[in-house]
């Protein structure tokens, strides 16, 4: 297996960001930046892989503590901490609460931010866009004229400097030559768009910028924190999945680098601000009766769901909570955002090679480490930071439904 996986790494053209800020896994006494790749070393040696995402920093953090400063300025703090460090920002926006909010930390403080870019497959969008009826995650395209298309006009207004910049990503994707490699150029969301989706020098004024040899940063609205009650305590913790979301291929470039707005050892404030945020409000006695959603641990998809529409508010006061949003995918490797895809490409070689790059995951890596849905593999299992302890909390669990992975 080991064989397999040199063979694919010495033939692709492939230059993974090795950045710490994003994490990274350790199986025995190798580092990885790389989650199949981990994998595939643990499933070869034995070795358990260990997920590291500023364990040190985070863990030296006095987490009961709330920050006395405001989320508000706490984020334009952040976007002014990445402004003076780098020459050019690119925000990867879909519409979102988390890019949304990102944008506004800029625009709103008088921040220059150079560039915006929005992500469509306009090649596949016959069929399956404009239902503004529709929520299910198939109907994700239509997020483009109902969510990020207003954004962008407000943008195009308020911020009439910074470019706008629309990326059709079917275009490689569907022409390229590609094979069953290009699992190795994303780190955990598998469906057929991700691998082209965000690559760093999608269009010509992209390239230009790279060969100028400008700093730049692409930036991702990563994430709202992850909190839990546990044992009758408060956590923050963070997992990999959402780590996972920028694109690892920075290709033959060392000026260009990935930075998320909230998940950030830079200003880790941030996050301890919202996370005391979201515990202060399931505290209120008024509340309480919700603590269910925040158990650990918690499978249920429709919890999860509720306690997203919860916290947006809470968390991000600039956002109106009534844009249209598709419902989250619920795997990773058939994940219904590219439903425009299945539905019009399957009898294509792309088709094909995405399904051959499927099986070169589950031939090559254990099954212990996939997500299953009656008995199929649909994406690879999450790994956990340590958990960060807020402060004591009452809830008591009935212990109905309790599953644990390992």
């Amino acid at each position: 297996m080991l064989r397999l996986q040199k063979k694919y790494m010495n033939n692709i053209d492939i230059n993974i960001e090795k950045n710490p800020k994003l994490g990274f896994y350790t199986v025995g006494e190798k580092v990885f930046y790389s989650k199949p790749m981990a994998l595939i070393e643990s499933t070869q040696t034995g070795h358990f892989p260990e997920w590291n995402f500023n364990n040190e920093l985070f863990g030296s953090l006095p987490w009961t503590e709330e920050p006395e400063t405001e989320l508000r300025e706490l984020y334009r703090q952040r976007a002014q901490q990445l402004r003076d460090q780098y020459d050019y920002i690119r925000l990867e926006l879909s519409g979102g609460s988390d890019g949304n909010t990102a944008l506004y930390a800029f625009v709103l403080n008088g921040i220059h931010i150079d560039e915006v870019v929005f992500r469509y497959p306009k090649t596949g969008e016959k069929n399956v866009s404009a239902d503004p009826f529709n929520t299910k995650p198939e109907n994700t395209l239509s997020e483009w004229e109902y969510a990020a298309k207003p954004t962008l006009e407000w943008l195009a207004v308020h911020a009439p400097n910074t470019i706008i910049t629309m990326h059709d990503y079917s275009v490689e994707m569907l022409a390229g030559q590609h094979d069953e490699s290009w699992v190795f150029y994303t780190r955990d969301y598998f469906q057929p768009g991700h691998r082209f989706k965000h690559t760093v020098d999608a269009v010509r004024e992209h390239k230009v910028l790279l060969e100028k040899g400008q700093r730049i940063c692409m930036l991702w609205g990563v994430d709202k924190p992850k909190v839990c009650i546990k044992d009758k305590k408060w956590y923050l913790y963070f997992m990999d999945i959402q780590a996972n979301a920028a694109n690892p291929d920075v290709k033959e470039y060392t000026n260009i680098t990935n930075e998320y707005f909230f998940w950030s050892p830079d200003l880790p404030d941030l996050i301890r601000k919202q996370a005391h945020t979201i515990k202060n409000w399931f505290n209120l006695d008024s509340n309480k009766y919700l603590q269910h959603l925040v158990r650990w641990p918690n499978y249920s998809f429709a919890q999860r769901t509720t306690f997203e529409h919860i916290v947006k508010p809470l968390i991000y006061p600039d956002y109106d909570p009534t844009t249209f949003q598709t419902s989250k995918p619920t795997n990773s490797f058939y994940n219904e955002m590219d439903h425009w895809f299945y539905t019009n490409f399957q009898e294509t070689d792309v088709y094909n090679t995405w399904q051959a790059g499927l099986k070169l995951l589950t031939d090559q890596i254990d099954p212990k480490f996939f997500n299953k849905e009656i008995g199929r593999p649909v994406g690879l299992v999450g790994f956990l930071s340590p958990f960060y302890y807020l402060g004591d909390a009452a809830f008591e669990d009935s212990g109905r439904n309790i599953h644990y992975k390992f």
